[in-house]
């Protein structure tokens, strides 16, 4: 049996959130200088925080606007399966730290993700859409301007 490609993730926006997304995701795709799938945004998004220090991490789910963002809009993001694996990192590390409670739920912590990538230097955002092109099923190095 082999294992699924893709996985739809859950986000619940307000319209603020859903504009977030719109940017960080013409952002990256602008960036890579490609068409990009939007499941592509919320794993590079994730992985950017996941990188993020023990110590700036609660923070990041803390920020004020995060609750502009959330609502009740519910929309679906399928990208790896993968990606469950590195929420879980971050929610072991945000609950290691004692800081955040209740521990946040998983759409929480994406729009966490989405806000920390938009203030995310260019440079870094296209290292690290290059070190996961691989799970999020694009071959390493390319790009649009390549």
């Amino acid at each position: 049996m082999t294992s699924p490609r893709s996985r739809a993730y859950k986000l619940q926006l307000s319209e603020h959130g859903i504009q977030l997304f719109l940017r960080c995701h013409g952002r990256l795709c602008g960036t890579v200088g490609d068409f990009l799938p939007y499941g592509s945004t919320l794993f590079v998004a994730a992985s950017l925080l996941r990188l993020c220090p023990a110590e700036d991490l609660p923070g990041e789910l803390l920020a004020p606007d995060i609750r502009n963002y959330g609502g009740r809009l519910v929309r679906y993001v399928g990208t790896s399966p993968t990606l469950s694996g590195v929420i879980q990192e971050i929610s072991a590390r945000i609950e290691e730290s004692g800081l955040v409670h209740p521990p946040p739920q998983t759409w929480k912590i994406f729009l966490a993700a989405l806000n920390h990538m938009e203030g995310v230097a260019d440079r870094e955002l296209l290292r690290i859409f290059c070190a996961v092109a691989g799970e999020i099923g694009r071959p390493p190095g390319r790009t649009g301007s390549q």
